[in-house]
Parts: C-alpha cells; sequence; structure tokens
C-alpha cells in the first residue's frame, strides 16, 4: 500500500474536495435540497489523486459523513481508507480499526432531551440517518426516516447504532437548556451553512487519524490534512502539515500551517503541487 516513505494525506470532503454554496443551500426547501444532485469533485481533484496514487502516496477520506453516506462520487477517488463519521469509523483497505457507538441510554437520553426542547436533530449511523423534528419540519435529507416525537425515535433506532447526530439553523440561545448536558457527553463542531455536529467526547478526526497510522505503523512525519470547519481542528494535532481552505471558518485558518485556495477554486490540488505530492 504505497511507498514506504510515501506521504498519508486526509482529506475532508464537504467545503475541502466538494465546493458548496451555503448561502443559496440555506434560501433553499427542504424538498428543493432533497432533490440536488449527488455532490461531485471538480476533474483536477480526481486527476490530483490519481497522481498521488502514482507517486506511492496514500489517500484518506476524512469525514463527517457516516460510510454509507459516502456517494459514489467521493469512493470513484479510490483512496486508501475512510474516516468516516467524524472519527468513530476507520478502515484501512477492507480492514475496519475502529467502530464507536452512542450507547443505547445515552442516545434515548439525548432523543427526550432535546425533543422536550423543540430542537430538531439528525442522528447520523452506520446504516442509517433519522431525523428526530419536533418542530413538525419535514425531513431534509435523502434516505432519512422521520420521527417527531423521542418515543418515535426509540422505535426508530432499535435495529441500528448511531455515532453523532447533528442541528440544522438551530441557534445558540436554543441549545441553553440542555448545554450542561451536551457539554458532559459531547463535543460541539460548527460545520459551517448553519450546521452543528455532536460528537461522543474523545471521539473525533484527530482520533481517527491516529487509528489510521497505527493501523499503518506510521508516525506523524510525512502526513497532511485539508479541512475548513471546526470538525477538522482536531486533525491539527494528529498529522505533520495542516492545510486549511481559503474558504475555512477563520478559527480554522489561524491555527493552520498552510491556507490554499477555496474548494471552488481547486485548493486542494493546488497545495498538493506546493508540497509536491503530485
Amino acid at each position: 500500500m504505497g511507498k514506504k516513505n510515501g506521504a498519508v494525506a486526509f482529506f475532508d470532503v464537504d467545503g475541502t474536495l466538494v465546493w458548496h454554496d451555503y448561502e443559496k443551500m440555506r434560501a433553499m426547501s427542504a424538498e428543493e435540497r432533497r432533490e440536488l444532485p449527488p455532490i461531485k469533485p471538480s476533474p483536477a481533484v480526481y486527476e490530483a489523486f490519481s497522481r498521488m496514487r502514482a507517486a506511492g502516496n496514500l489517500t484518506f477520506i476524512c469525514t463527517g459523513r457516516h460510510l454509507p453516506f459516502i456517494p459514489q462520487t467521493i469512493r470513484d477517488l479510490n483512496p486508501d481508507g475512510f474516516v468516516a463519521g467524524a472519527g468513530a469509523f476507520v478502515c484501512v483497505g477492507d480492514r475496519v480499526v475502529r467502530a464507536e457507538f452512542i450507547e443505547r441510554d445515552l442516545l434515548l437520553e439525548t432523543a427526550r432531551r432535546f425533543a422536550a426542547a423543540g430542537v430538531d436533530i439528525t442522528l447520523e449511523g452506520d446504516v442509517d440517518n433519522v431525523e428526530l423534528n419536533p418542530s413538525g419540519r419535514p425531513a431534509h435529507l435523502p434516505g432519512s426516516r422521520l420521527a417527531r416525537t423521542a418515543e418515535d425515535a426509540a422505535e426508530l433506532t432499535v435495529a441500528h447504532r448511531y455515532s453523532k447526530f447533528c442541528s440544522n439553523g438551530v441557534e445558540e440561545r436554543d441549545l441553553a437548556p440542555l448545554r450542561d448536558f451536551i457539554d458532559e457527553h459531547y463535543t460541539i463542531c460548527d460545520l459551517q451553512g448553519g450546521v452543528l455536529e455532536f460528537s461522543m467526547r474523545g471521539v473525533d478526526k484527530g482520533t481517527g487519524i491516529e487509528a489510521t497510522l497505527a493501523c499503518l505503523g506510521r508516525g506523524r512525519e510525512g502526513t497532511f490534512a485539508f479541512g475548513d470547519s471546526e470538525n477538522d481542528l482536531s486533525m491539527r494535532a494528529a498529522v505533520e502539515t495542516f492545510v486549511a481552505m481559503g474558504n475555512a471558518l477563520p478559527n480554522v485558518r489561524e491555527v493552520a500551517d498552510y491556507v490554499t485556495l477555496t474548494a471552488a477554486e481547486d485548493g486542494v490540488p493546488a497545495a498538493l503541487e506546493r508540497f509536491g505530492l503530485i
């Protein structure tokens, strides 16, 4: 798998390998968002991944999306593995080296508290997503199952496991009654576009990368990570070189070793060339 001393690079998807116009998306209805075509990297990104392989370097997708929700357009990049679910799931080739899930009792208590507070969330798992929308809003993600109450969520989640959850369009004040519970069990990250991600404490992209490198028998030397949002910040300490996209949040750009062009401007291929990886 790659050259012994080749580089190992980890790539976020949304806002990094793929550009999103968040302002335009916020103005869309749930039905319009469900009808959007699958995300797809630019031809330059596909070419860059091919050149990475040819040079003997390893590539890993490092995303908040769970494995079943990584579209074929991203899999067609032919990475050497995945860090999915914001670090909860890791595979190197066909080998699963990490799989973390929210304990059932905590999942049910989370659903109960958020439903009581009237805050919509999407529970994201290894098989499906369950949108718990006490507000009455329709489901906004393709393939999601819809729950209105905590009891609905308990019934819909009984057969599968879930690693994280997200909220869409929720204001900080909406979380005030839940803050102590959240801080005890979860870490919150701003994913841009009005989306907040809630991950289990100690489970993030950084620890997912560490599990990947341990499986490869590699240290931090010759490792790179590319990202744009707060859930990418944990990658900074896990790799030698952290690259922020030009469209990254200010606090992500501030800690980066290098800031490349935006995703819309093919910032990933530009940075790979800058560091001599392609």
